[in-house]
């Protein structure tokens, strides 16, 4: 039969350095990457609104060509 008291769970009441160490460290990780993620949503997003922008200046320009093409062919139509 095994020990009852050698399978009871126990907990020291010190503190690992190491412990201490990658804990600062996983905190401080963690604050740079969401620090930098914020700088990379800024960044998307006036890449988004620059790219809007050019697709309504696209689509004028795509306006005005076929309105351009239809004056033509209507000029050839009544030939």
């Amino acid at each position: 039969m095994t020990d009852p008291i050698k399978e009871q769970w126990h907990m020291k009441k010190e503190i690992n350095l190491a412990h201490v160490i990658v804990t600062v460290s996983m905190v401080i990780t963690m604050m740079w990457f969401f620090a930098d993620l914020d700088k990379r949503i800024d960044g998307n997003t006036k890449d988004i609104t620059y790219i809007q922008e050019q697709r309504t200046e696209d689509v004028e320009r795509l306006e005005k060509q076929l309105d351009k093409i239809n004056t033509k062919l209507d000029t050839l139509l009544v030939r």
